[in-house]
């Protein structure tokens, strides 16, 4: 019975480490910008967007707005690419962990498997990790992604001089998810399934999905108040306690910060999807629903983060280890 588990185990590990791959992409249109689009190895399809001047934030009359979206006309100086989806877990953690160990689901406390979340799996998901989006990714760890990132595609000669594989700013994310729309949402059906409190996902004009009410998503910049006035490729990095989401997610009347809460509202549905929202949470804490999608853009310099050691689970402590110990235990390689 234990051989039969083992040779369970180690299928279970060879199927969930392996990687969906593509052929290697032409470094030549990469390097020059002038590719529209193009899927790396790992098959991170990326879009081009193109330079642009945008009205960023949301006017006062809009349904669902927060006080701290004033509005000002913001410029993109320069052409980058997003990713057409948020990361998934079969892109994630190979690169953030080859040496990944699938745990089946249960092995942790109501499904939250500290062992898994420690390898950079996810903090809770399936025993063999697939296309599904990867959530509860710390912006700390959704940072690291992206140098191991360049760190590869550097040595594959396809990143452009100046530029380089980050989180998007507040403003890049918004520039590409609102597409030349100026309303609250990208496309209208979107907008009406949002306020008839429906999810529904969609491609907007630039060709990026899930804008609206895929996952929410970390970008570079601490949350602060939007300075006044016209601005040029904008960040804002204050005190590195707190760091902006954006977008949504598709069970979007539940706010992360508060659990599952149901809002009766319309303006309470619309809190966290629209085009201008605007949310922040815990850079090294793990959130459900809380993903990120990588860009290529031009090179910024990001301060380390102030993170509370109290809300840091990036540092295993003791008792974390114990656990990982515990739940590992049942799946160790015998030496027969």
């Amino acid at each position: 019975m234990k051989d039969t588990t083992n040779i369970l185990i180690a299928l279970i590990a060879l199927v969930s480490t392996a990687t969906v791959r593509a052929a290697a992409p032409d470094a030549g249109p990469i390097v020059s910008m002038q590719a529209e689009n193009f899927a790396l190895p790992d098959t991170i399809e990326m879009v081009k967007i193109p330079a642009g001047k945008f009205t960023m934030g949301s006017p006062k009359d809009e349904l669902g707005r927060g006080a701290d979206e004033p509005q000002r006309t913001v410029t993109i100086s320069k052409p980058f690419y997003m990713a057409k989806f948020e990361i998934k877990q079969n892109q994630y953690i190979p690169l953030m962990r080859p040496e990944y160990k699938p745990i089946l689901r249960g092995s942790g406390v109501h499904g939250r498997n500290l062992p898994e979340l420690h390898q950079h799996g996810a903090w809770a998901s399936d025993a063999v990790p697939g296309a599904q989006v990867v959530d509860a990714v710390q912006w700390i760890h959704a940072v690291d992604f992206c140098k191991k990132l360049n760190a590869r595609e550097d040595a594959a000669g396809r990143l452009p001089k100046g530029y380089e594989y980050r989180l998007p700013t507040e403003a890049e994310w918004e520039y590409a998810c609102r597409a030349g729309t100026t309303g609250a949402f990208n496309d209208e059906e979107t907008a009406k399934s949002a306020k008839e409190g429906r999810a529904h996902k969609t491609s907007n004009k630039f060709g990026l999905a899930n804008m609206h009410m895929g996952v929410l998503e970390w970008v570079l910049d601490d949350y602060a108040p939007y300075p006044t006035g016209n601005t040029t490729d904008p960040v804002s990095f204050v005190n590195g306690k707190n760091k902006v989401v954006r977008g949504g997610h598709d069970q979007f009347n539940d706010d992360p910060r508060l659990g599952n809460r149901q809002y009766s509202k319309p303006e309470e549905r619309l809190r966290y999807v629209r085009s201008a929202s605007r949310g922040w949470l815990m850079p090294a804490w793990p959130y459900p629903k809380v993903g990120f999608r990588p860009v290529l853009a031009p090179k910024i310099k990001v301060p380390e983060p102030t993170i509370d050691p109290k809300y840091n689970i990036g540092v295993l402590t003791p008792y974390d280890s114990g656990m990982r110990k515990v739940d590992l235990i049942g799946f160790e390689p015998t030496n027969k």
